[in-house]
């Protein structure tokens, strides 16, 4: 009975071993038809003397003004008067705990050339809300500004422009990328900074923060976690093969480039970076083409088109956004005039009503299939691989 219980309690462990050496692995790949047992997720906690030694409260004081400005104000269209307009931009201007979006926003030496520009498309799209906002009360038709829904007092409406771009919709995307985005890969996973020689020493002599329980190298590190949590429900699959597995790989990167720290395994880190990079960039490639070409668009495109309008808006913000994005080897894969190019095929002409240009095949001149395969080249990805 003893031989049976050792037994027993031996094979847990060593299948446990056999996991974590995949898990570990590089450069292999198997297949097989058994489904290995799920373990569980490892948690993100790592401490120092018996106190947590990661601390992530930046993450929320910036994100609840750039809420805000969404929630309370744009995507309600409540920027009509000049009351309104200037409660938003004290949100926009001066933030809450310190943190200031406007500052904040692109503020990494990988966008310095462009950030002024950056900057006034954020002004564009609050003066565009305006203007929405004192037309909230029409119902939207092509070329006007209004309201999508059945009638005004529907809960479910959103406000576009003459365009039928849904602005707000614009600017939730769009901060996604000039703010998350760019402190995740540009700022706080930057090689040139997350390695500097000054934060390595730091690090490998426990030199800690002034009145805090981690080292700059390991702040770094958990900020970026703390943002990406931020773009995780984007991330996990819901059903896209092309994200299968994405959100896992981008999270087991985290934990294990943060338990590395504690051997200095600068190497290995670096490693760690990489996989995120690409990972979470192709996380913003196909979520975008998804909504460029999924079968909501097409089916609110061939029935009533302008309830297309406010998915393919989030396409354009993510579109937008991944003029942050970098590869693996830390290059980005867009310029910021490059970005702009691809979504003039969005604003052009009759904008997002012209539904015969939109809807054509992928040969065909501004159509979304189109728009979709030559955005998803930029990042290797095939128009193929969003339709499955």
């Amino acid at each position: 009975m003893k031989n049976y219980l050792r037994k027993q309690m031996i094979f847990p462990l060593c299948l446990f071993a056999v996991l974590t050496g995949c898990i570990e692995g590089t450069n292999e790949t198997i297949e097989s038809a058994y489904q290995l047992p799920m373990l569980q997720e490892p948690a993100y906690k790592f401490a120092r003397n018996g106190e947590s030694s990661v601390n992530l409260m930046e993450c929320e004081f910036l994100k609840s003004p750039v809420d805000i400005i969404f929630s309370r104000y744009l995507n309600h269209a409540r920027v009509g008067t000049p009351e309104e307009y200037s409660e938003m931009l004290e949100f926009y201007e001066k933030g809450e705990f310190g943190l200031k979006p406007m500052e904040e926003i692109a503020n990494s030496t990988t966008h310095s050339g462009s950030r002024s520009q950056v900057l006034q498309d954020f002004t564009d799209w609050f003066e565009g809300s305006k203007r929405i906002s004192q037309n909230r009360r029409n119902e939207a038709a092509k070329g006007r500004i209004g309201y999508v829904g059945n009638n005004y007092g529907d809960k479910d409406i959103f406000f576009i422009d003459e365009r039928g771009i849904a602005v707000a919709e614009v600017y939730r995307f769009a901060a996604m990328g000039a703010l998350y985005l760019d402190k995740i890969l540009n700022v706080h996973l930057n090689k040139e900074v997350l390695f500097e020689t000054g934060v390595r020493e730091e690090h490998e002599l426990t030199h800690l923060l002034p009145g805090h329980n981690y080292t700059e190298l390991e702040h770094h590190w958990d900020l970026a976690y703390g943002y990406y949590g931020f773009w995780k429900s984007l991330a996990q699959s819901d059903g896209l093969p092309a994200l299968r597995d994405s959100h896992l790989r981008i999270f087991h990167s985290f934990v294990w480039g943060r338990t590395y720290m504690e051997t200095s395994c600068y190497e290995d880190i670096g490693l760690r970076v990489d996989t995120i990079r690409h990972e979470l960039s192709r996380v913003v490639a196909v979520r975008a083409m998804h909504l460029l070409t999924g079968a909501n668009t097409f089916s609110n495109l061939r029935e009533n088109p302008k309830y297309a309008f406010r998915l393919l808006s989030q396409a354009y913000g993510l579109i937008y956004a991944s003029q942050f994005a970098r590869n693996a080897q830390g290059d980005p894969f867009l310029t910021y005039d490059e970005t702009r190019q691809l979504l003039h095929v969005l604003e052009r002409d009759g904008g997002l009503w012209d539904r015969q240009r939109l809807m054509g095949s992928e040969q065909d001149e501004g159509s979304l299939r189109q728009l979709a395969a030559r955005f998803g080249a930029k990042f290797g990805i095939s128009l193929k691989e969003i339709e499955k």
